[in-house]
């Protein structure tokens, strides 16, 4: 028989290129997403999933904006003055996949109240994330878990304007902290506070109805509280 060296499967042409890649990529797979060595003992993988909701205040720290809506002009350049505090919730889908690391998929509303007869903005944003448990969530029982979280992905922005919408698709970018207080295994209660950056949310150029409007990247500061499902627990023994 053949006894090609081990290498050979992953540097050889053609077929064999393409099955060593494959099997690169399911060794990797089930590094990341595999059971834990550390947890071998506890009798069941480390990975579960959870649904979370939040909902808190956004105020807007600071974005320029200039130009004109419906022909006239924004009456001021800066949309901290435009608009009020806003309200930002958002509905997660979350995976944990290691002791230390959590990946999640968020869908969010964020609506500000004009001000000084301005129009009200709204976003949209669609973000996949990560956070970071400060503490290993096996060990943290009757305990706060501290954590880092951030996320990215595009935000759908509205601002009505009689001839129409003014706001824009731009980057949305949050990175901040968070702590998590199990209440059982199933359920938990968390706050966060996420500095988040909206790229130019307000953008229209429409000279034939008066509109010609953009803005500069807008900071804004929810301070969210939620409640968290988990399941897919780890067996335990």
């Amino acid at each position: 028989m053949n006894s090609a060296p081990k290498f050979q499967t992953l540097t050889g042409k053609k077929v064999g290129s393409h099955r060593g890649r494959l099997r690169v990529f399911l060794v990797l797979l089930a590094l990341l997403f595999g059971p834990s060595p550390a947890l071998a003992a506890d009798g069941g993988p480390f990975s579960w999933q959870s649904l979370s909701f939040d909902g808190g205040v956004a105020p807007i720290l600071s974005g320029p904006i200039s130009g004109t809506i419906d022909g006239t002009p924004v009456p001021s350049q800066s949309l901290e003055n435009l608009e009020n505090t806003g309200l930002d919730f958002h509905l997660r889908w979350s995976s944990q996949v290691a002791p230390h690391l959590g990946l999640r998929f968020s869908v969010g509303y964020m609506a500000f109240a004009p001000s000084m007869g301005f129009h009200g903005l709204s976003a949209l944003p669609l973000t996949a994330g990560a956070t970071v448990p400060l503490v290993d969530p096996r060990y943290a029982s009757g305990g706060i878990i501290p954590y880092l979280a951030a996320d990215i992905g595009p935000s759908f922005n509205t601002l009505s304007a009689n001839s129409g919408n003014a706001g824009s698709v731009s980057l949305t970018f949050d990175v901040g902290v968070g702590a998590l207080y199990p209440i059982n295994p199933s359920f938990s209660v968390y706050a966060e506070v996420l500095p988040t950056l909206i790229q130019g949310p307000v953008s229209s150029q429409n000279v034939s109805t008066g509109t010609s409007v953009s803005s500069g990247s807008m900071w804004t500061l929810p301070i969210l509280l939620g409640v968290t499902y988990n399941y897919g627990l780890p067996s335990q023994k």
